[in-house]
């Protein structure tokens, strides 16, 4: 049976109503409100238009020019963060589309896999990605590698040469941090069992989900108690289920002396006594640093005087998902992608793969996208859509951009209409009569 008590709390302020939305392209678009620090409110206007990088055709440069996919395959706005695996225990792939703002541009790499060059397993190599003149990142990856017991020296972890391995999905999983302690917290919770009962080491906020970290105030002491206490309930009693055995289970079987797969270029991994860079190409979830501290301080005198606006020393940097050396100033489109090691090797015109490594050059697609401002009184407003999202995702063989706009709600804004002029064509003699569909796209 459904309650009937509203629990909506009502709002210390109110809002303008939504204008019109008009969308005169194929591509999903949603307009929507927000509410900056200050109490000042904002329209939104966010767009994603989606390419296929099947079947692309390459110009005289050698560019592959991505292809425009049709209005009914047009991917959706992402409405909620996509993980990898379980939510805040994995990888985000892509997070919401439906940020307020962003200063910067994210440029991201999706379901991304090192590939050995020439198809033969390699034991280590390197990977690069480059976006015009704004990101050059070149990173190392290596084949399996695992921690295991000196002979020499009781207790002492060495790690093991990286085994031959034709891919290494590039994951924060297989990135430097950890333990994954996460499941055990989730499954302690569940079953009304204190974190702190067993001890349970904090996350190694800038990558929680990481392996190979030994370090820290109480990893290292936590992981041996935790054998401990499950090999003698074991002896106890071979048949029952301790619950730290439960706790650990999944913690247990996922770092088990397993080493980091990906490094900074030129700088190998040495010991998980001491902390090492966390690197990727995949977005930084919300919750780790130094992502969340920009996200403001969430107290009692917020909530309390400053709720639901976010609070005063938010930094709308927080928004911004990619790594820092990943987030650019906004493209125009046209710049040159560059991805190394990326893909499988093509054959050479003889059929063998070819001995040089897997380069391919993407060209960003160019799209005169604006929003055309109908207010209660005054003039109109042409505002350009900034582009501040690439996805490549290689899953789906798509690249996909992301454009936003602010328009100050103060403006008293009656119609929003979405569409394409070329450059040169939003002089007030190009603007349509009101209700006509003249935009191409």
């Amino acid at each position: 049976m459904a309650s009937s008590i509203d629990t909506t709390v009502p709002l210390p302020f109110k809002l303008p109503p939504l204008p019109e939305t008009i969308n005169h392209t194929p591509w999903p678009a949603q307009n929507f409100l927000h509410v900056d620090p200050a109490g000042d409110v904002f329209h939104v206007m966010v767009c994603r238009t989606s390419y296929s990088l099947r079947g692309t055709r390459t110009n005289d440069d050698g560019l592959m020019q991505p292809v425009l996919l049709p209005p009914g395959e047009q991917p959706a706005l992402v409405a909620q963060d996509q993980y990898r695996g379980e939510i805040n225990s994995s990888s985000v792939l892509q997070e919401s589309d439906f940020a307020p703002y962003k200063p910067l541009c994210d440029v991201v790499l999706a379901n991304a896999a090192a590939c050995a060059p020439c198809n033969a397993p390699a034991a280590r190599w390197a990977v690069g990605f480059r976006f015009g003149t704004a990101i050059s990142k070149v990173l190392s990856v290596t084949g399996p590698r695992h921690y295991k017991r000196a002979l020499s020296t009781l207790g002492t972890l060495q790690l093991s040469e990286p085994e031959p391995t034709l891919r290494v999905p590039l994951c924060y999983e297989l990135a430097y941090g950890g333990p994954n302690v996460v499941p055990a917290y989730a499954q302690a919770e569940q079953q009304s069992i204190a974190p702190e009962q067993h001890k349970l080491p904090a996350f190694y906020t800038p990558n929680p989900i990481g392996t190979g970290r030994w370090g820290g105030k109480d990893t290292r002491a936590w992981i041996d108690t935790q054998r401990e206490q499950m090999r003698q309930a074991h002896a106890q009693a071979p048949d029952a289920r301790d619950p730290i055995d439960i706790l650990t289970d999944n913690f247990d079987a996922q770092v088990r002396y397993r080493g980091p797969q990906i490094e900074p270029h030129e700088q190998r991994f040495g010991s998980g006594d001491k902390d090492f860079p966390v690197v990727g190409y995949g977005p930084i979830s919300r919750w780790w640093q130094p992502r969340h501290k920009l996200a403001g301080t969430h107290d009692a005198q917020w909530k309390a005087t400053q709720w639901p606006k976010s609070p005063k020393d938010h930094d709308y940097r927080y928004w911004n998902f990619a790594p820092e050396d990943q987030q650019i100033p906004y493209p125009e489109g046209g710049e040159k992608i560059a991805l190394a090691n990326l893909t499988p090797a093509l054959p050479s015109p003889s059929g063998e793969p070819s001995s040089q490594s897997q380069l391919v050059y993407i060209e960003l697609p160019k799209q005169p996208l604006k929003v055309l401002v109908r207010m209660q009184a005054g003039p109109l407003l042409m505002m350009p859509m900034h582009i501040d999202t690439v996805v490549i995702d290689f899953a789906d063989s798509t690249l996909s951009i992301v454009r936003r706009v602010l328009i100050p709600a103060d403006l008293e804004v009656r119609k929003l209409e979405l569409g394409t002029w070329n450059d040169g064509q939003d002089s007030q003699a190009a603007i349509p009569v009101e209700g006509a569909s003249p935009y191409g796209t």
